[in-house]
């Protein structure tokens, strides 16, 4: 049999209602076991923690952080653990593949009559004032700091270790030979004030010397002698104008003698020298100095050089007529440069003799260009700054250069070019000292 329904009193079917902060399925199976162990309600640091953990994690990876996030849900619980941990500061899951957001503080509002409080507008005036006042203050602090610091006494600076400083004019000798000649010996000890002579004994041993180099010409004994004299100097810490007329002796006699290694020891000493303001030859040694650098073609000694010279010295005729002779060199006028060869003041010829052959080959290249097909040899030598015709002839021989046995010996420019070219080769390379290997 049927049973018989009441029709009037069946309700109406209930309109289906919007869920309000609808859970995400984790949050779901979480709240079920937080049910089954008794504990309903969740923290709301754990709340936080699961939001963090989905906005971390990409779609790719979100069934993954749902198992994560129960088994460590899961274990809070069945530890009654769940309101004990700091779900704040708890790494997130290992799930979470996206950069985490970071947790911004809930900023605090105050509702006076449904009215929202505009004190924490950041554009307000009012904020604005107490910014500008607060910096106003930090200011006004780090100024009194400063003033404070500056007006403080400043620290007594602790001397400087001098332990292990050697003190040398406490070990400066005066010597007390008397002898004026003596060779030269290299120091390996500690100078002997017996072996070493004054300055009033120097002195005479320079005069001495200049008289037996004039007499014998003997090198060897006035190197050896000028050295120990440069020797003695050193030792006693002797630097004035004798200083500078020893050292510029010895350049001078080593030019003569073509050791171009004892005259840059001394043209380097007489620098020095000079730049401590003491009479000398300065002009005439920085002409040498020019002329030096040309020969080993060390141009940027040469720049160096000029720009540290003053208009003062550019006047001077010796240092003009090295840089007239630069200024040829640089600019290929193997005419002008032996024009100035044959008017070289001082001993700078004896510089320009080093390198003179050098230019002659450079120079001869240039001649078997511009003149074809035969050229005189007395053209030749007297473009080149020969002072004989035979001297020139010896030069060609030693390059190999055919010469013509006629009446008029010339040379054909064409054939002679690539001994020309071959010539250069030997002067390639200058070591320091301006010895060629």
């Amino acid at each position: 049999m049927y049973t018989a329904v009441d029709i009037s009193k069946k309700q109406p079917p209930k309109a289906p209602q919007i869920q309000k902060n609808k859970k995400t399925p984790v949050l779901k199976s979480s709240l079920s076991i937080a049910n089954t162990s008794g504990d309903s309600t969740w923290p709301d640091s754990l709340k936080v923690y699961v939001e963090r953990s989905f906005a971390a994690c990409s779609t790719s990876a979100r069934k993954r952080l749902e198992k994560q996030l129960n088994q460590i849900i899961s274990s809070a619980v069945k530890n009654k653990k769940l309101n004990s941990i700091n779900w704040t500061i708890r790494p997130l899951p290992k799930a979470c593949d996206l950069e985490p957001q970071p947790v911004l503080p809930v900023k605090r509002t105050s509702v006076s009559a449904g009215i929202i409080d505009t004190s924490d507008n950041f554009d307000s005036e009012e904020r604005k004032e107490r910014r500008l006042h607060r910096f106003q203050k930090e200011a006004e602090a780090e100024a009194a700091r400063k003033e404070a610091e500056s007006s403080s006494t400043m620290p007594i600076p602790q001397p400087p270790n001098t332990a292990d400083v050697h003190n040398w004019d406490a070990d400066t000798i005066v010597g007390t030979c008397t002898r004026l000649e003596k060779s030269y010996f290299r120091l390996t000890s500690a100078p002997d004030p017996s072996q070493v002579r004054p300055l009033s004994v120097l002195r005479n041993t320079l005069e001495l010397l200049k008289r037996k180099w004039v007499e014998e010409n003997n090198y060897t004994y006035i190197c050896s002698q000028f050295k120990s004299m440069r020797q003695d100097l050193t030792v006693q810490r002797i630097t004035n104008s004798f200083t500078v007329e020893v050292y510029e002796t010895h350049a001078r006699v080593a030019l003569e003698t073509n050791d171009l290694g004892e005259y840059n020891q001394c043209q380097t000493q007489l620098k020095q020298l000079y730049s401590m303001g003491l009479p000398g030859h300065a002009m005439e040694f920085l002409a040498y100095r020019i002329l030096y650098f040309l020969y080993t073609r060390n141009k940027g000694d040469i720049n160096a050089a000029m720009a540290a010279m003053l208009p003062s010295e550019k006047q001077d005729q010796a240092v003009q007529h090295a840089l007239s002779v630069r200024a040829a060199m640089a600019a290929g006028n193997y005419h002008r440069f032996f024009m100035l060869y044959l008017a070289t003041p001082n001993m700078g010829g004896y510089l320009i003799d080093k390198f003179v052959d050098r230019e002659r080959c450079a120079s001869l290249q240039r001649m078997c260009k511009a003149f074809r097909p035969r050229l005189s040899v007395a053209v030749i030598a007297k473009d080149l700054a020969f002072a004989k015709v035979d001297d020139c002839i010896k030069f060609l021989a030693e390059l190999n250069v055919a010469i013509s046995q006629d009446e008029l010996p010339s040379v054909d420019m064409k054939l002679a070019y690539p001994h020309a070219v071959a010539a250069m080769q030997i002067y390639e390379k200058v070591d320091i000292k301006g010895q060629i290997y």
